[in-house]
């Protein structure tokens, strides 16, 4: 994933849908919505349900071979003169040190191999890498050389698509498996169908993504059976609420995943003198020291919490969303207050989600519409069907929470 939006609140080059707010009444059918009787999905909910993950599986190679992560790091390396000269002259051992510089320099290319009139001079990274990008080396305007290079490997992909899509995943090359987070056997992972292990059914579907520097890896995602119950929906309802699931993840990962949480954490637990001044009484101080570690960097906004009164505070200027909560225990072992604070702001989680799900993502608390791809209807139902601006929607959604502790709800609307 991004990195946590306190510190890019744009996470992916992404064109924002804008929309004027106009006459809502107008541009809502709400009553034509109410009265539709979408037929059930029936038979064809397995494939509807699987169709949604292998989509947002697709999409998920498809940013990391074009979202801002790795214009960022193409950038970086056609801009290094340093590399250029170096491959200009054939000065191997400069260029190897100069492509390791690159490769450690927090950019997080996994990969890069750089050559010369179509010869490799160095070539460093993970073995197994997915979703090559080329780009050109230039001096004077004259192409000295050339480099593929890549932000995302094999396990990477394998534990996202599993984190944010809830497949298992089964990735081969040429026939021969690479990686599996759950064992096939013997049984043969058909493009698209089911298969039993383990006395589980899964749904299966296979498809294929870039390997780097070329090639395709075979993709075959394994998906338990989705509940009965899903059969009594409409098929674009069925659909709706899968993607609205991986919205649900995404959410998740800024209040759990150690990439977003663990910068803050760490800064929390460095600054022992805070529950100090907290159990003194000491709130002045307290906000002091709040501010410092706010500027530490990774927090959207953060509140030190007494008995239910927020004592010192930093940041949260603009909408943040999923907030974290944890105790604040001075020396003696005592529990004085809470320290909550939110790494997301609603604008940047907006962003992240719709890049993944491609659809409009609209974060509300109540009828404050906090961010959003699109103005949006007035009001939305939890789940259902629309019409706005003349578009029929089906409406997918999720209780999430404003920080630093405001009921909010995140809706998707899919295109019906």
């Amino acid at each position: 994933m991004g990195k946590p939006a306190a510190q890019h609140t744009t996470l992916l080059t992404l064109a924002v849908i804008t929309a004027a707010v106009g006459s809502l009444a107008v541009a809502i059918t709400a009553t034509a919505a109410a009265t539709r009787h979408p037929a059930r999905c029936a038979a064809a909910t397995d494939r509807t349900y699987l169709a949604a993950t292998v989509a947002v599986a697709r999409q998920i190679s498809a940013g990391e071979s074009g979202g801002s992560e790795v214009t960022r790091a193409v950038q970086t390396i056609e801009a290094d003169r340093v590399l250029a000269n170096a491959v200009a002259a054939d000065d191997v051992p400069a260029v190897r040190s100069e492509v390791l510089a690159l490769v450690f320099n927090h950019e997080h290319i996994v990969r890069l191999r750089v050559l010369r009139d179509g010869v490799v001079l160095d070539d460093f990274g993970g073995p197994f890498v997915t979703a090559p990008v080329s780009g050109s080396l230039t001096l004077g305007g004259r192409v000295v050389g050339t480099f593929v290079m890549s932000i995302q490997d094999d396990a990477g992909y394998q534990k996202l698509v599993q984190r944010l899509d809830g497949a298992d995943t089964v990735l081969s090359y040429q026939g021969a498996t690479l990686l599996a987070n759950i064992a096939p056997g013997d049984q043969a992972l058909t493009p698209h169908g089911t298969v039993v292990l383990g006395g589980v059914s899964y749904l299966v579907a296979s498809f294929s993504v870039p390997r780097f520097p070329n090639g395709r890896l075979n993709v075959s995602l394994l998906l338990p059976l989705p509940a009965p119950g899903l059969a009594r929906q409409s098929c674009p309802q069925v659909a709706a609420d899968v993607l609205a699931g991986v919205a649900q993840r995404v959410y998740g990962e800024a209040m759990t995943s150690p990439f977003w949480v663990g910068g803050p954490l760490k800064a929390l637990a460095r600054s022992a003198s805070l529950a100090g001044a907290v159990a003194a009484g000491d709130y002045g101080g307290a906000s002091q020291i709040v501010s410092s570690v706010f500027a530490e960097g990774g927090f959207a906004g953060l509140d030190v919490v007494v008995d239910g009164r927020v004592v010192a505070g930093a940041g949260g200027l603009v909408p943040s969303i999923a907030p974290v909560t944890r105790p604040l225990i001075d020396g003696a072992g005592a529990l004085v207050g809470q320290a909550v604070f939110a790494v997301e702001t609603a604008a940047g989680y907006t962003n992240l989600a719709h890049a993944f799900l491609i659809v409009p993502v609209l974060v509300r608390a109540g009828t404050k519409q906090l961010a959003g791809t699109f103005a949006g209807p007035a009001t939305l139902p939890p789940s259902g069907s629309i019409t706005y601006h003349g578009v029929h929607y089906v409406v997918a959604s999720f209780a999430a929470v404003e920080f630093p502790s405001v009921p909010a709800r995140v809706y998707l609307l899919m295109a019906d």
